[in-house]
């Protein structure tokens, strides 16, 4: 029961996170939010914790979408919280 209320409990946390990021003002050659959760989803240290609970990590997500095998690679962020963030990379 413990695990269950941890698990709601990080699944609101990250709603909220991704509420109050819709709210940050937008820089003109920013997507917004989809490229915040593209870039940070599945290979960011911060969200790690939810990897697993609200999405698989990059490897099993890149072989669930028939490549080889994915990698976290450090590249230039499109969200505009981030100069610079880990991406998931499949090939």
């Amino acid at each position: 029961m413990e695990e269950r209320t941890m698990a709601a409990t990080l699944k609101l946390t990250f709603v909220a996170l991704l509420v109050l990021m819709a709210t940050l003002p937008q820089h003109s050659d920013a997507n917004g939010i989809g490229d915040c959760y593209e870039t940070w989803s599945r290979c960011s240290e911060w969200s790690n914790f939810l990897t697993g609970i609200l999405w698989k990590n990059c490897n099993d997500r890149c072989i669930e979408l028939g490549y080889r095998c994915g990698n976290c690679v450090l590249v230039p962020s499109n969200c505009p919280l981030a100069t610079m963030a880990y991406q998931c990379q499949c090939s």
